[in-house]
């Protein structure tokens, strides 16, 4: 029987991850999926609640995570045991690359145990500031920012490289397979290395990251305190530990086996293989107390909630946050993004518009848009212009920090406004006759002068960076984008091109 409900956790763990990779994958323009391809962020309430804190209100889009709250409420912690797929690459990892070492001493992790409860109240009271911090602990994010960023372009560079081999044993119709285009982004190093990170904690304990730092764990375990669906055991218990070595959470202490911290588990019923079968799992009436629960002091609470205040201060004082401080005019946010103090709150750093924009567009920063910008988009002309007719950043973002604006809408915000370096320009340096700016301008926000050389009409600049990606000039290109600061509407009015 128990082999039975491991085979189903784990069938559906498997299911749950690749299906996220499916929505991933769809994640791509003209995105004719009509499931939504931020599902799985849509179900996060750990997203739900700090956007609602740094918002001031709830994101409609966001509702079906506090349907998944109530639900764990209710039947207790069965998100992250059987559907979240961090978790699941997390117990493959573990199960397949690392084993828990054996300790003469069981292993005190009260203080650890502590210390997810402090980062939790640290991210709530930022929250509460209007800063977002822990976004990138969040599971779900982390995960799809990782996939998109890190791990789908090099299988973007293995499939391109294998397809003339593979194609060699297809028949020339009807199944075609063409190239994709190769997709670059510029932190991918840094994702990539810190998901590593994550995976190799669990040399230390299983499910460590789980267990001791996940914020979306912490607030399903304060959510199961009254769970109805809950372990018992029977006289027939031998104390053997077992159930307590095969926990995946630790939420059974070795010492007493028979009772267990109902707060912490995860219901993915490995305790149910027990040898005298004395363990089982059903419906009882809720009950606030549990097996040594953590012992949180007033000085501890007190303490986290004023460190994560101060710290939130401490970021928008910062000067690369401040107006006052240095600013970077070259931080072009996607079309409909929410006034920067707001966007940089609200923003999860997901990569789901990184993934979705056709021309490689957006790009995540590291540093340039401050220490509470990290992972955020931003635009990079020179490496892809923002799509006329395309609006898809605003449709897969979770929690609106990009509005969901039509293409019509999209076609008159001005992201930026594009300049020329008259130095750099052939036209004015050279003296030779060069329109690529104004021949690919589908605003007809770059006109000709007398010599034929460009002129921008800054009124009517959407800042689509197209000019600056079609630059014929080496390096840098003579035709800059610039962000307009606040972004706003305009009136494109046509105009003859010369």
């Amino acid at each position: 029987m128990t082999g039975r409900v491991q085979f189903a956790r784990r069938t559906v763990q498997a299911v749950s991850f690749f299906f996220l990779l499916y929505l991933i994958i769809q994640t791509a323009f003209p995105l004719e999926v009509r499931i939504p391809v931020d599902l799985y962020l849509r179900l996060d309430p750990f997203i739900a609640l700090i956007t609602l804190l740094t918002q001031g209100e709830i994101i409609v889009r966001m509702l079906p995570a506090f349907g998944v709250l109530l639900l764990v409420m209710i039947f207790g912690n069965f998100f992250c045991g059987w559907f979240c797929p961090m978790g699941a690459t997390l117990d493959f990892f573990d199960r397949v690359l690392f084993r828990e070492k054996k300790r003469s001493k069981p292993f005190d992790d009260q203080s650890l145990r502590r210390f997810r409860y402090g980062v939790f109240i640290f991210a709530v009271a930022a929250g509460v500031m209007g800063l977002q911090v822990l976004y990138l602990l969040d599971p779900i994010s982390l995960i799809t920012r990782t996939l998109v960023v890190a791990f789908y372009p090099p299988a973007v560079y293995v499939y391109n490289h294998l397809l003339p081999e593979v194609q060699r044993f297809l028949p020339s119709n009807p199944i075609i397979l063409t190239a994709l285009k190769m997709p670059v982004f510029k932190v991918n190093l840094l994702i990539f290395l810190f998901f590593t990170g994550v995976l190799a904690l669990g040399v230390i304990r299983k499910r460590f990251w789980c267990r001791y730092l996940c914020p979306l764990g912490t607030l399903f375990s304060l959510a199961s305190r009254l769970r109805i669906v809950r372990r018992s055991v029977s006289e027939t218990c031998v104390q053997c530990s077992q159930c307590a070595k095969k926990c995946a959470v630790g939420a059974i202490p070795a010492e007493t086996p028979r009772e267990y911290r109902q707060q912490d588990c995860i219901s993915c019923f490995k305790c149910l293989d027990c040898p005298p079968g004395a363990t089982a799992f059903g419906f009882h009436l809720p009950r606030w107390k549990a097996a040594e629960a953590v012992s949180l002091s007033r000085r501890y609470v007190v303490g986290s909630l004023a460190f994560g205040a101060f710290s939130a201060l401490a970021i928008k004082t910062n000067p690369l946050q401040t107006e006052s401080g240095l600013k970077n005019n070259r931080l072009i946010r996607p079309p409909g993004a929410l006034p920067e103090k707001k966007f940089v709150s609200v923003c999860t750093g997901c990569g789901e518009c990184l993934k979705v924009c056709p021309n490689n567009a957006l790009q995540s920063t590291f540093l340039e848009a401050g220490l509470a910008g990290l992972y955020t988009p931003r635009l990079v002309p020179r490496i892809g212009y923002c799509e006329e007719h395309c609006n898809f950043c605003g449709r897969v973002c979770p929690t609106e920090a990009i509005l969901p604006l039509s293409v019509e809408e999209k076609q008159k915000i001005q992201m930026g406004v594009a300049k020329i370096d008259k130095t750099r320009c052939i036209a004015f340096e050279e003296g030779k006759i060069c329109l690529v700016c104004n021949e690919q301008c589908s605003y007809h926000a770059i006109i000709g002068d007398d010599k034929k050389r460009p002129i921008v009409k800054e009124e009517i600049c959407t800042g689509c960076g197209i000019c600056e990606n079609k630059c014929p000039v080496d390096g840098e290109s003579a035709i800059i984008v610039y962000t307009s600061g606040v972004q706003k509407k305009i009136k494109p009015q046509p105009q003859t091109k010369t």
